[in-house]
């Protein structure tokens, strides 16, 4: 079984895009990963310092394109 180890919780960290888990950090080989807890499939950094910047920018939820007013109208 793996081990992880937490990130503290005062250390802003974007839930997981795919499950909504708190990221957590693992050590491979000497090197560390920040990867989603729960499926090792989902996105995780590439081994090496641990890089939270990395995980915040590609698990940001973003909003959807176009607005929701301007869809609703009916073309005239």
């Amino acid at each position: 079984m793996d081990k992880f180890i937490q990130i503290q919780p005062n250390i802003f960290c974007e839930p997981c895009k795919d499950c909504g888990e708190r990221p957590v950090i693992q050590q491979v080989k000497g090197k560390f990963v920040v990867r989603c807890p729960k499926n090792k499939s989902h996105y995780q950094t590439k081994s090496g310092l641990v890089d939270i910047n990395d995980w915040n920018l590609k698990n940001k939820q973003h909003p959807p394109l176009g607005n929701k007013e301007t869809s609703k109208k009916k073309a005239s």
